[in-house]
């Protein structure tokens, strides 16, 4: 294979890894934003009270703020790809136990404490697929852009 197709493979390669990291990313930020936009359908399907409802979106909130430092240094240490996978994991399982809620009694218990998972998950997620897009970027790329969203 000649010099040009592997140099071209790897720059397939990279597009797909970064493409697969801002999604990641983004996947974390859109949940913030869905939750609260749907919240009073949420609340009202699920019978929870107003303040299980500002429990549910805040406990997202809460743990992956609190756990991001945490899941950088996790990631530092076990590597951004694997916690990355495992992030997703989390986030994806948790995700689908907050679609799964029972309506009643169990309801506000149940979401607050998947959403909380969730945030855990981006946490875990977050910092590990923005340490492999900056790595995967080129210096000169990363100083463009510095220096034009400053």
């Amino acid at each position: 294979m000649s010099h040009s197709g592997t140099a071209g493979t790897g720059g397939r390669s990279r597009t797909l890894i970064l493409t697969a990291m801002i999604f990641a990313v983004a996947m974390t930020f859109i949940d913030q934003t869905i939750v609260s936009i749907a919240a009073p359908t949420i609340q009202h399907k699920l019978g929870l009270s107003a303040s299980g409802m500002q429990w549910a979106i805040n406990a997202y909130l809460l743990t992956l703020a609190a756990l991001f430092a945490f899941g950088g240094r996790l990631a530092d240490i076990a590597g951004h790809r694997r916690m990355v996978v495992v992030g997703v994991i989390i986030f994806a399982g948790a995700s689908a136990l907050c679609g799964a809620t029972p309506a009643g009694g169990a309801a506000e218990a149940w979401l607050v404490a998947f959403r909380a998972l969730q945030g855990a998950g981006g946490a875990i997620m977050f910092p590990a697929a923005i340490a492999i897009v900056v790595a995967g970027l080129r210096p000169a790329v990363v100083a463009s852009w510095i220096t034009r969203t400053g």
